[in-house]
């Protein structure tokens, strides 16, 4: 495989999510491509992806991922997308702009949210969604940004009514709150672990089209409970540095 990524801390931690199974099942990812945010050329990216690559991952967001993909296409890449979870969510998919349809469908993610969750308090979520704004002015279904910060904002004031509104002492007793916190979402339960770092659910999806044209992501599976460990445990030797643009690395 190849990647083509953004180049700071949330892609590299994403890739390294990715990276870490499919480097152990004996993948290789024989060239990364790091490019800075609102980059739109993506001439020199496309022009050097090998062309005997299985498949290229991706972790793009916005009109990052529209300008990569639709010039991909244009320049004949074919070789099958891993989506990274802002590449193929509703900011992408829902968008106004040209997106190549015929080579996104199919494409494999992970990530907190599914448009195809049927759960009851995901389409409770989305119901509201929709009803709070005018259909011309907002995505078919929520996105990942919206569900994260539905999250942190229900997160933050269950903490205050929790403390009372108290904010003394450098917010010592809110952030001890927080780090407690245990409540329901859209997507089932979230709480943080021993690093602050969510234990949520999370989907395996891919793009798929409804008979009236929207793109979504379907639902495969859902895995619960998941931490920063992916499952591993912390004393797996992959956690021994933290990731960034070299590594996880398995050329």
């Amino acid at each position: 495989m190849a990647l083509v990524a953004e180049d700071y801390s949330f892609p590299y931690t994403q890739v390294g999510g990715f990276m870490y199974e499919f480097c152990a099942k004996g993948g290789h990812v024989v060239q990364k491509f790091w490019v800075p945010l609102g980059t739109k050329d993506y001439s020199a990216v496309v022009s050097g992806i090998p062309a005997d690559i299985d498949a290229l991952y991706v972790a793009l967001g916005g009109a990052d991922a529209i300008n990569f993909l639709s010039q991909y296409q244009a320049a004949g890449g074919k070789a099958p997308m891993v989506g990274g979870s802002i590449t193929v969510d509703q900011t992408v998919l829902g968008a106004k702009a040209e997106i190549p349809e015929e080579y996104i469908i199919g494409t494999p993610s992970a990530g907190p949210i599914a448009d195809s969750n049927d759960e009851p308090a995901w389409l409770a979520f989305v119901k509201a969604y929709q009803d709070a704004w005018p259909a011309d002015q907002r995505l078919p279904s929520p996105s990942l940004f919206a569900h994260a910060y539905y999250i942190e904002t229900k997160a933050a004031l269950l903490a205050l009514k929790e403390v009372n509104g108290d904010l003394s002492g450098g917010q010592k007793k809110f952030m001890e709150a927080l780090s407690k916190l245990k409540f329901d979402t859209p997507t089932g339960p979230v709480s943080l672990d021993a690093n602050r770092n969510a234990i949520a659910n999370q989907y395996v999806t891919i793009v798929a089209k409804k008979d009236d044209g929207t793109l979504y992501n379907k639902v495969q599976s859902v895995t619960k409970n998941v931490d920063q460990t992916l499952g591993l445990g912390r004393d797996n030797a992959l956690f021994a540095k933290p990731v960034g643009r070299d590594f996880p690395d398995c050329p």
